[in-house]
């Protein structure tokens, strides 16, 4: 865009002085926001599948063809702060080649969220809005933001958004009103209307008591909503275990349920997944647990690659379409790049693998009418504030027209199976948790009893069981 401004021209002695006329640029920090103009998106490649929309029964999600789409995430949240343009692409180049597909990310910093300040400053010093005004936006900030979305989308990555949190509305956005909030959702929603990659989300350890932090949320999303954006949203409520609609005030504006619990996770899960169907139809997806190199419990073990595993294979056999991982490192602390690639990731990716290459979304927990009928271990019933080792329960699941089934059994043990309730000719066998692309190890059933085959190759007991006609 440009300006007027005066150029002093000196002539001879005694001066003259003669203003002229000249159309010079203002400092990228003081242009004016381009927010209502979309940004560029990326170049989609036709493998690539993006978080889209809700499936009709609100079991799972699907991509922008149709078809159910397994969540395989991680937690990067202070990506858009930390990143320069050059990280970002190493990241997501990563993360695609370890299977990744999904990331939770805020959009504006706070110290709280990982950010290195509290203004929204990217660690090189651009700030997102002009003066504080949260819709006056500063264009290199956005334009770095455009930048690690397209990073992401290219690498076949859907990025749940947070365009305002539970940590950056009490700094950034303090003081913002119901219709900043709204214009400032609408303003996000029209910038990037066509990138096929974003999803949206607000909250994070958010515990919704104060009504006008939820207005301003939800006046956020109407901003959304009114450009014709209607893309998956949810938020994600407070530990120590929440599901989104646990507040009556978001329960009705959901479209799937964020599942957050530092306890074991099947218990959430099958929590929200007991809501699927009748009149509450939403996806019940494991969003966060304890982190690699983290452990929000206290008292408790440090968390382990088998907490890891348990977290995730307790969600993937108790209903949860997908599954979400973290580490210490979404605050990006030095050498990070060096830890993406982890055992605890290999060993995610293996599992991860194993339920993507078969019929995933026709798995329904074994919880009424169940086929393992004896040797599942202790089920918790409450919310209790407990490690997640130190629960031995064996959740399962079976296919709706039941050729194949699965049970991840934690700890040693016998199990009674109900075979009848698959189809005719069924094999069991034995999947390592900590690398599930290893041969199966046959199953060798007595009668209607399996028995876990001794240690799996990272030294731990736990094991997968696979039924398959």
């Amino acid at each position: 865009m440009c300006g007027f401004g005066f150029v002093r021209i000196v002539v001879g002695f005694p001066c003259l002085v003669l203003l002229v006329a000249a159309c010079v640029s203002p400092p990228p920090s003081e242009q004016a926001p381009q927010a209502d103009v979309p940004a560029v998106p990326c170049t989609v490649d036709a493998e690539h599948r993006f978080v889209s929309s809700v499936s009709a029964d609100g079991r799972y999600l699907l991509d922008q063809d149709g078809n159910p789409l397994l969540v395989r995430g991680d937690s990067p949240w202070a990506g858009m702060t930390r990143w320069s343009p050059d990280q970002a692409e190493l990241y997501y180049t990563e993360r695609e080649a370890r299977g990744f597909n999904a990331s939770i990310m805020s959009l504006v910093g706070a110290v709280a969220n990982g950010a290195p300040s509290d203004d929204g400053a990217t660690f090189d010093g651009l700030l997102p809005f002009v003066d504080g005004d949260v819709t006056n936006w500063n264009e290199r900030y956005w334009q770095r933001v455009d930048g690690i979305l397209r990073s992401a989308c290219a690498h076949g990555n859907t990025i749940f958004l947070y365009p305002m949190d539970g940590w950056n509305i009490q700094t950034v956005f303090s003081g913002v009103d119901v219709d900043e909030a709204r214009r400032f959702g609408a303003m996000v929603a029209r910038r990037y209307a066509n990138f096929p990659n974003v999803v949206w989300m607000t909250g994070g350890d958010f515990f919704a008591r104060d009504q006008q932090t939820n207005e301003v949320f939800a006046a956020m999303l109407d901003g959304i909503r009114s450009t014709g954006n209607d893309k998956p949203f949810s938020i994600q409520l407070g530990y120590q275990k929440s599901l989104s609609t646990d507040s009556p005030f978001w329960q009705s504006r959901v479209d799937w349920n964020f599942v957050y619990t530092y306890q074991p996770t099947y218990k959430a899960v099958l929590d929200a997944y007991r809501r699927v169907g009748g009149r509450d139809p939403r996806p019940a997806l494991f969003g966060e647990a304890n982190y690699e190199g983290e452990n929000n419990q206290e008292d408790t073990p440090p968390t382990t690659n088998e907490t890891l595993r348990r977290q995730a294979l307790w969600a993937l056999t108790s209903g949860s379409p997908g599954d979400f991982f973290g580490s210490d490192d979404w605050e990006f602390h030095p050498g990070w790049e060096a830890r993406l690639s982890t055992p605890a990731v290999f060993q995610l990716q293996k599992i991860r693998d194993f339920f993507a290459a078969r019929s995933w979304w026709m798995l329904v927990p074994d919880d009424a009418d169940p086929f393992v009928t004896a040797g599942r271990g202790t089920r918790l019933t409450e919310d209790v504030e407990l490690d997640v080792l130190d629960n031995d329960y064996a959740t399962a699941a079976r296919s709706v027209d039941g050729t194949w089934g699965v049970v991840y059994v934690p700890t040693v043990r016998t199990l009674t199976l109900d075979l009848a309730r698959f189809a005719p000719a069924v094999t069991l066998a034995w999947i390592d948790p900590a690398d599930a692309s290893r041969p199966p190890v046959p199953a060798v059933a007595d009668g209607e009893q399996v028995t876990t085959p001794g240690m799996n190759s990272d030294g731990g007991s736990d094991w997968l069981l696979l039924i398959e006609s």
